[in-house]
């Protein structure tokens, strides 16, 4: 026999009103969850059930419609649920799915942002379509949007607000930082601070620096992502391609700090491998690198593909590869895949030196013996003698 308190229940709660919520169930989709209580016409055919039990019921009729008659008059009288047509208009609004939401939170955070008309207006819709999920996101929506184009909306990958940051290879780190500032809308200062302590992603650089450990690619953030956050992705992501490669943790420092070497010394896909066998027959004899890029990364410029005499002469640069032998003190980039590749299986090869002899097509001559190379590098200066234009690249 149906109850005072059941009859409460039904006739209490008006279609446009929403009941209160009971516990979510965390999921990894947001997908509607089933109550006949919420639906605009699910409530209308409890209620009409209810109706003909008290019509037929006999005893307490009149009692009974005393109590409720008024409510349940009102009840069916309601117009239907609120609903906006069309797609909306600006301003827009911004619509955070989170990982467990379900149709009903979706449908309710809709509705309270002022995207729909009601909550009940897209939960009806959800209650009719089971398939329909949503993934967890920040979406741009507008506002007044009816309830169809709000789920479509939110459904279209289009709308999704991201962060896409795109870190080259062979950047050095405050390059790379400066670019996630940008890109991220975050202070630089306080992607200096993130990168500050490198024992806080799991590395301990001999050097104490990161330089060389995110690795270079594109990257996407949802809203709100921090210096942190982002720090971590890509050294996580660097560790991980490390790992791929065979490359023991002890061994990190010094194959990104040859790879990055590499990164920057070579231009081609086949000459970062005979590039790498320079670099490894030169360690191999402890033989000075004499790399140039490695001067200019202490002097800080970077784009120079020379070096005056008194750079390379310079004794307090720690990364002067002309006055110390062995590798530099740690990685002057940050180095891709292929610079680790290269790193670790170098060409076949006698190669001790190279140079390249044309700087605008990267055309590089290696060379076994000395002599070799003094004449390759009198085929690079003829090349900066040639015309202004060539001398503008030397």
């Amino acid at each position: 026999m149906t109850s005072d308190s059941d009859f409460d229940k039904i006739f209490n709660t008006l279609p446009g009103e929403q009941p209160e919520a009971g516990p979510l169930r965390p999921r990894e989709q947001a997908r509607p969850r089933r109550d006949p209580a919420r639906g605009g016409w699910g409530k209308r055919i409890f209620a009409g059930v209810a109706l003909a039990i008290l019509v037929l019921s006999g005893t307490g009729v009149w009692l009974l419609w005393n109590e409720y008659g008024t409510r349940i008059v009102d009840y069916f009288a309601q117009e239907e649920v609120p609903n906006f047509e069309g797609g909306g208009a600006e301003p827009a609004i911004e619509i955070v799915v989170n990982p467990g939401d379900i149709g009903e939170t979706v449908a309710r955070n809709l509705a309270e942002a002022g995207v729909t008309a009601s909550f009940e207006a897209v939960y009806e819709v959800l209650l009719q379509d089971a398939t329909i999920t949503f993934q967890p996101g920040t979406y741009r929506l507008l506002t007044g949007m009816s309830a169809d184009s709000a789920i479509a909306a939110l459904r279209d990958p289009n709308n999704r607000i991201q962060i896409e940051i795109l870190i080259t290879e062979g950047v050095i780190l405050q390059r790379a930082l400066e670019i996630i500032a940008e890109k991220a809308s975050l202070p630089l200062d306080s992607l200096t601070e993130a990168v500050s302590d490198p024992s806080l992603y799991g590395v301990n650089p001999d050097n104490g620096s990161l330089e060389g450990y995110l690795f270079p690619a594109t990257y996407t953030f949802e809203p709100g992502a921090t210096a942190g956050d982002i720090v971590a992705r890509m050294v996580e992501e660097m560790k991980s391609r490390l790992a791929s490669a065979g490359v023991a943790e002890e061994d990190w420092h010094e194959t990104l700090t040859l790879a990055a070497l590499i990164q920057r010394e070579a231009r081609f896909d086949e000459d970062f491998y005979r590039v790498s066998r320079v670099f490894t027959n030169r360690l191999d004899i402890n033989m000075p690198l004499q790399s140039d890029a490695t001067v200019t990364y202490w002097t800080g410029k970077y784009e120079s593909v020379g070096t005056s005499d008194a750079d390379r002469a310079d004794a307090d640069n720690p990364f002067n590869t002309y006055v110390y032998t062995g590798l530099p003190a740690g990685p002057i980039s940050l180095p891709g895949e292929l610079a680790i590749s290269a790193a670790l299986e170098p060409a076949d090869g006698d190669w001790l030196y190279f140079v390249s002899v044309d700087l605008r097509t990267g055309e590089t001559v290696f060379s076994d013996t000395y002599q070799q190379h003094l004449r390759a590098v009198e085929q690079w200066l003829s090349w900066c003698r040639e015309s202004e234009e060539n001398g503008a690249y030397c």
